[in-house]
């Protein structure tokens, strides 16, 4: 377990915010490393084992309603570097595909 503590403060992980673009650190074999996720909400919990976000998944070309999931964020990171054609998308992704419902809560 101390094993564990000590990998995962290696990750850029501690207080995500909405709107940050996060990834899985270590993606299991079957998952695409280079999928990101956008967050919604973060939950820190104070002993620091379920801590959680809900995250959007991004995808540019969705053909129907986003995919929100909560994933526990020891297994995420902020994704490092982020172009400005990738920024630009996810701004197109987060307003035309998701409607009012989430796209309220990014509005701060």
């Amino acid at each position: 377990d101390n094993v564990f503590m000590e990998q995962s403060k290696g990750y850029d992980n501690k207080e995500l915010h909405v709107g940050d673009i996060v990834r899985f650190h270590s993606p299991y074999p079957d998952e695409d490393p280079d999928t990101i996720f956008i967050v919604l909400w973060s939950y820190y919990d104070p002993e620091g084992k379920s801590s959680r976000a809900e995250v959007v998944k991004f995808d540019p070309v969705l053909k129907h309603y986003p995919v929100i999931q909560k994933w526990f964020i020891r297994d995420l990171e902020r994704v490092p570097k982020v172009s400005p054609e990738l920024l630009r998308q996810i701004a197109l992704f987060m307003k035309s595909k998701l409607g009012n419902a989430i796209i309220s809560k990014l509005i701060v």
